[in-house]
């Protein structure tokens, strides 16, 4: 993997800077990509020069023999095969839009190699654990980056409008059978797999009915460009400034499903309190940007609670296939707390009475 990393490097400077560079091994959280960071050594001078002026890159190298083309999370059946690495399509189009994304300096598909702006080692998730018990301090962390939200969905809505649409996040969505496929993930990992199909057969059914009871609900929700995955890991800060650094999987969906990406974050537990506090924030500062789907408060709220339930019962069974198929158990922490923030947005709820019995019998972690 250096090699590929020093190969690219020779073609964007010379041989001898791609043996004098440094290179750290960052690893890829759940992600099949790897990240490095290269140092370039301290001597460079024009034609040479550090891009920005910064003496560190970042290499993002994709794995080898998996479809570099391909999404890890699943899209609709009916989306288009990318022509370019979706990574690159989306940066282009968020740029492009005003939005603030790292800036990718070359694309080696021949070795599998991106070199990207380095935007150093603070994540929307320290910035919270530094907060610590502060209350107030955690809650303007996460209102800096519901604004950062807002501002992303307020340029699609005006780039859309100008008649910009030019990425392939357009022609992939969250449509109905999507998103039964993340919930019958669960069924099969978070359920099946985890107590065996016997202990679910008299129930499976019922649940089905459920979850095409929530989907029917969310596909008639207001939808948007989303980015998928906006939570406390996939946020950066580099000189003041939140930056966004996952979107490779961004599709068309339901408009608070970053929202509850960012609120019910896996990686970090927000108390019930600070999330109402926070979703009011999201309708605020919706409002007055002129988001339509902003204007019924009460509406927001029923969304955020269904796609709750959608996403964390998805991110449940995730966690598991993750350990079962990739031999990765350090995500299983994380499988009980989103089991719980399910029972919580259905304790908000009045009409799925139904999965909220058949979950309070069979998971095990729903009464934890």
């Amino acid at each position: 993997m250096e090699a590929r990393i020093r190969h690219t490097l020779s073609d964007v400077f010379d041989a001898d800077v791609a043996q004098q560079a440094t290179l750290d091994n960052l690893g890829g959280h759940a992600s099949l990509r790897i990240y490095w960071r290269i140092h370039l050594p301290t001597d460079l001078e024009p034609p040479r020069a550090f891009p920005r002026g910064e003496s560190t890159l970042m290499a993002m190298v994709l794995p080898e023999g998996v479809d570099p083309m391909a999404s890890a999370e699943g899209n609709s059946s009916d989306a288009p095969r990318p022509r370019e690495l979706p990574f690159v399509d989306v940066q282009r189009y968020l740029a492009d839009i005003g939005l603030p994304v790292p800036s990718i300096d070359r694309v080696d598909m021949e070795r599998g190699v991106l070199l990207l702006e380095d935007l150093g080692d603070e994540l929307l998730e320290h910035a919270v654990i530094d907060a610590g018990d502060d209350d107030e301090a955690l809650r303007d962390i996460y209102r800096e980056a519901i604004d950062l939200l807002v501002r992303f969905q307020c340029s699609v809505r005006d780039a859309k409008q100008k008649g910009n649409t030019s990425t392939i996040a357009f022609d992939r969505r969250f449509d109905r059978e999507l998103l039964l496929w993340e919930l019958h993930h669960y069924l099969e990992w978070g359920l099946k797999a985890r107590l065996g199909d016997d202990m679910i057969a008299s129930v499976s059914d019922e649940l089905g009915d459920c979850f095409r009871h929530l989907v029917d609900e969310l596909v008639a929700l207001p939808q948007t460009l989303v980015l998928r995955d906006y939570q406390s890991r996939n946020i950066m800060r580099k000189k003041n400034t939140w930056i966004l650094i996952d979107f490779q999987d961004a599709l068309v969906g339901p408009f608070v499903y970053d929202l509850v990406a960012l609120l019910r974050d896996s990686y970090v537990h927000l108390t019930t309190s600070t999330v109402e506090v926070l979703v009011d924030h999201y309708i605020q500062r919706g409002r007055a940007k002129g988001l339509e789907w902003c204007g019924d408060a009460d509406e927001v709220r029923r969304a955020f609670y269904l796609q709750t339930i959608q996403r964390k019962l998805k991110d449940a069974g995730r966690f598991v296939y993750i350990d079962r198929e990739k031999n990765n158990a350090s995500f299983l922490d994380y499988y009980g707390p989103s089991i719980q923030y399910v029972r919580g947005a259905l304790e908000q709820l009045d009409d799925f009475d139904e999965l909220t019995s058949i979950l309070s019998n069979v998971e095990t972690e729903f009464e934890a």
